[in-house]
């Protein structure tokens, strides 16, 4: 069994013996009526007792309470009633002695009627004053659930305000990152540009180069072509002590135009 559902068993059984006691309250003689009140005034004591711990736990639970209190409000009004009218019987017969019960004077007769409407106006004034003490207990109650839902209210934005603090947190940690990011976009992009320059600066040394190299090969070849034409040297010699004689020599020099190299041959005449 739960706590609510103990608080509520107790007010139950409260509830039940007040009923008794309600039920053969009018059949007492004068002089029990006062036990038997101060025993609902016990009974009521008890109830509103547990009827605040049993709010507290609605308040966590989330049930009503509402007919425990409406009950109780009847309860108390059961007895505020039997509470007057055995004050009313009591003052009554302080009032008027008993041996003078059995008088039908007139004056006794208008005494008793000024006793009866100066009770009965002084029943109603007090019954409104305990209306609105009531009324002020109900708007207490109410305003104390407020205070208590309030609270709640302010634990939750107090979460809610720490939460958005991180999310605030994480938000600038993601613009720091996406900073530095973009920072290295920036430097890789600077990076490719100047590789690419490079690049461009390399192939354009290489197509240089390979364009002086074309026209070199052609001079070479030009040259060589040149130089395959015929030519012939004639080389006059004297010689020796017995006979003159003279000695025509033809050459013809060629050239290769692939290795650059030249090729002479002789052809001796005499």
């Amino acid at each position: 069994m739960s706590l609510f559902e103990s608080y509520e068993e107790e007010i139950k059984v409260s509830f039940k013996q007040f009923e008794q006691i309600a039920a053969g309250f009018p059949k007492l003689l004068p002089e029990q009526k006062q036990p038997e009140l101060d025993k609902l005034e016990n009974l009521l004591s008890t109830i509103e007792g547990n009827l605040s711990s049993l709010n507290l736990e609605s308040n966590r639970t989330g049930k009503s309470t509402q007919q425990y209190f409406t009950q109780f409000y009847g309860a108390k009004r059961t007895y505020q009633q039997f509470r007057d009218k055995y004050q009313d019987e009591k003052n009554y017969a302080d009032l008027i002695p008993s041996q003078y019960h059995d008088f039908n004077t007139t004056g006794s007769q208008n005494q008793r009627d000024r006793v009866v409407r100066g009770n009965k106006t002084l029943e109603n004034g007090i019954q409104m004053i305990r209306m609105a003490n009531d009324q002020v207990r109900e708007d207490k109650k109410t305003a104390e659930s407020t205070l208590e839902q309030l609270a709640t209210q302010k634990e939750r934005l107090i979460g809610f305000e720490k939460k958005f603090d991180s999310i605030d947190g994480y938000l600038d940690k993601a613009k720091k990152t996406i900073g530095q990011m973009s920072r290295r976009a920036m430097a890789n992009k600077f990076i490719m540009a100047g590789i690419i320059f490079i690049l461009l600066i390399a192939i354009g040394l290489i197509i240089w180069l390979k364009f002086v190299r074309t026209g070199d090969s052609n001079n070479n070849n030009n040259s060589g072509s040149s130089s395959s034409f015929e030519t012939t040297t004639t080389t006059t010699g004297t010689t020796s002590t017995t006979s003159s004689s003279t000695t025509t020599t033809t050459g013809t020099t060629t050239s290769d135009p692939t290795t650059g190299s030249s090729t002479t041959t002789s052809d001796p005449k005499i």
